[in-house]
């Protein structure tokens, strides 16, 4: 087998345990029957402050309807915003799930949605409406995943 075929095939494989492990993550079944995505504890902090920004936009968003203020509502939503979530390093993405890192990235659109749609004008029942379907999304990622730093949860 000549060196150029050997280097092809070194390749492939490669890339086929990339694909496999950007699709799947780095996953095992909890305790709880959830999946549990096990990452390093700088990669866990990272994952679990970006929810706590979503948790805080949130709240923001709510000041803003209990005040009739829809530019404080508009504001609070593109705080969590795409515009967020550009620092995550490429093998904290490759430990992800794709559902997982879908969901993310549609929550971050959805709150740009959500802020471009207040500007636009819509009124309080609809930034409700868009926040519940918002925080469902929330609820449903939080019953399938659970993030571990221990191969054994």
């Amino acid at each position: 087998m000549s060196v150029g075929k050997i280097a092809v095939a070194l390749w492939v494989v490669t890339v086929s345990a990339f694909a496999f492990y950007f699709v799947r993550g780095n996953i095992s079944i909890s305790a709880d029957q959830r999946h549990a995505i096990q990452l390093n504890t700088e990669e866990k902090d990272f994952v679990l402050a970006e929810m706590r920004s979503f948790l805080l936009s949130i709240n923001g968003i709510l000041k803003g309807l209990h005040e009739n203020d829809m530019i404080a509502v508009s504001k609070a939503a593109k705080s969590a915003g795409i515009g967020m979530a550009v620092d995550a390093s490429p093998l904290l993405m490759v430990k992800l799930p794709l559902e997982f890192k879908i969901m993310g990235m549609g929550l971050h659109k959805d709150f740009d949605k959500l802020s471009t749609d207040t500007q636009a004008g819509i009124d309080r029942d609809q930034v409700i409406h868009k926040l519940f379907e918002l925080t469902s999304k929330c609820v449903s990622c939080h019953q399938v995943y659970r993030l571990s730093t221990d191969l054994t949860d």
